[in-house]
């Protein structure tokens, strides 16, 4: 019995939907994967967009697989997504792209089972940095002809150590040849680039329930970017949990059970947020 048990236990409890096209921007195939979770097929469940890192230039979306099974677990479909990378392509694609992203699922909720009025979004690193975006920002260019009509703006997201104010001293110099490329141009000469590209300057009253899970040992974000970004939510009264997290650096660490407690309070915060608690 115990043994059966333990089979039932570790069967996927989800379906996976891979390479499936949600926009074409000059030429370039945008796709993403779809965590699908397998009970009550009929009945419309939460999403989740989940963004990767990589300095806006390297990482792909499988990078999130295990974010994305722990979402499905919990019941929602998560969706991890490619876009567009710099140094081929400058800040806003990467915007435009995940926002699109949002956008898809929306137009086709019903073939995926999603409900439209519960997306949300997660990420980590410069993926936590666009998902933060998507819950303070609507869609930045409405002239595209992809899903005209469907809002990219999320209901709730999870943000693992991103960037949140890109002008910020905090950074040090040595990055700044990094933040040339993402934007296009040296950035003492990108400061229009630079607040556009920071979510902090996009906060108000109509900002997405959030969770914040950063490492206090963080080497590339400074925690300072996390905390910044808390206090312009709890400023306006909106909510914002945070998680921070001594000895973690730019990671969550599967072998560190407060690292793992605070992942999982951020799906949980997610859940409750999308209506699935």
């Amino acid at each position: 019995m115990l043994s059966s048990l333990l089979v039932l236990l570790a069967f996927p409890v989800f379906t996976v939907r891979s390479d499936v096209e949600y926009a074409s921007v000059a030429g370039e195939s945008l796709r993403m994967d779809l965590y699908l979770p397998a009970e009550a097929p009929q009945a419309s469940k939460a999403a989740v967009v989940v963004i990767h890192g990589g300095a806006w230039m390297a990482g792909k979306r499988q990078d999130m697989a295990e974010l994305c099974k722990a979402i499905a677990q919990r019941g929602m479909v998560a969706a991890t997504v490619s876009y567009r990378l710099a140094p081929k392509h400058h800040w806003p694609a990467m915007l435009d792209d995940v926002q699109t992203a949002v956008r898809f699922l929306r137009h086709r909720a019903k073939e995926y089972g999603i409900d439209p009025k519960r997306i949300g979004a997660a990420g980590a690193s410069a993926g936590g940095h666009l998902a933060v975006f998507l819950g303070v920002r609507d869609t930045r260019d409405r002239k595209p002809s992809f899903y005209p009509g469907y809002s990219s703006r999320v209901g709730a997201v999870l943000d693992l150590f991103g960037p949140t104010d890109l002008a910020s001293s905090d950074f040090p110099p040595t990055l700044d040849p990094a933040f040339g490329l993402v934007l296009g141009k040296p950035r003492k000469e990108a400061a229009a680039e630079i607040r556009d590209a920071s979510p902090i300057h996009f906060v108000d009253k109509r900002a997405a329930p959030l969770f914040i899970y950063q490492g206090l040992a963080d080497p590339l974000v400074p925690p300072s970017q996390s905390r910044r970004l808390e206090q312009a939510y709890r400023k306006l009264g909106l909510t914002v949990e945070a998680r921070y997290l001594e000895g973690i650096g730019h990671e969550v660490k599967p072998d560190n059970p407060a690292s793992l407690a605070a992942l999982s309070d951020g799906i949980a915060f997610l859940a409750k947020h999308l209506g699935v608690d």
